[in-house]
């Protein structure tokens, strides 16, 4: 029996495990992941509307305000060429790609360093067992990774407050850190330049409608 995508993406999140060698991703696949990726997030970014999570002013509708040319080109393409390699390029476990996440890591300091800052032990850490050559569970990688390309995004956010807001960030993050979790698939299967367009083409789904139909 042929196995989907979405069968494959199931059975990674269950026990990750990376390619032996990266294959071109079938256009078939790439547009399965993004339109299943869109069905399940959307509903979900309007449950958390009517929760009350426009109570937090986002940083993307104030750069919209400003610019909507500068927004597109932040998200759809300059954040997959920074994010990607800082989040997802380590996910292999090779010293080069850890120390590359490691170096990149240091464009993303600002508010939240603490956020930053932990990332970077986290890397670390990865780097001192790949040099003594010590077993990794993949899974924590991958699922590490995810969590803090989701919390890191709590900076999206102009007016979050961790101390009274807390119970907020499992809501605030999640759909970046599932989102993660597809990017780390494909990532391990394709390439990072795959991860890199399919990040792309997720926000450009997102951001090009939301900028068009902004009536701020």
């Amino acid at each position: 029996m042929k196995i989907t995508v979405i069968q494959d993406f199931l059975a990674f999140l269950k026990d990750p495990k990376r390619a032996e060698t990266y294959s071109e991703m079938p256009s078939k696949s790439f547009f399965t992941l993004l339109i299943v990726t869109l069905v399940l997030i959307i509903p979900f970014g309007f449950l958390l509307s009517l929760l009350g999570a426009d109570q937090f002013d986002s940083i993307l509708e104030e750069l919209i305000k400003k610019s909507k040319l500068l927004v597109i080109v932040l998200g759809i393409f300059l954040a997959p060429l920074i994010e990607e390699p800082i989040f997802r390029l380590h996910l292999n476990l090779k010293k080069s790609s850890i120390w590359w996440s490691l170096v990149l890591s240091l464009l993303m300091m600002g508010e939240l360093w603490y956020l930053v800052l932990a990332f970077m032990v986290y890397l670390i850490y990865l780097l001192i067992m790949v040099s003594q050559q010590e077993r990794i569970n993949l899974k924590f990688v991958v699922y590490a990774s995810a969590i803090f390309f989701g919390v890191v995004h709590l900076g999206n956010y102009s007016n979050f407050d961790f101390a009274s807001h807390f119970y907020w960030i499992p809501f605030l993050v999640g759909i970046q850190f599932f989102v993660g979790l597809i990017l780390s698939y494909i990532r391990l299967n394709h390439g990072i330049s795959y991860a890199m367009l399919f990040h792309g083409a997720y926000n450009a789904a997102l951001i090009i409608p939301g900028v068009y139909f902004y009536e701020g």
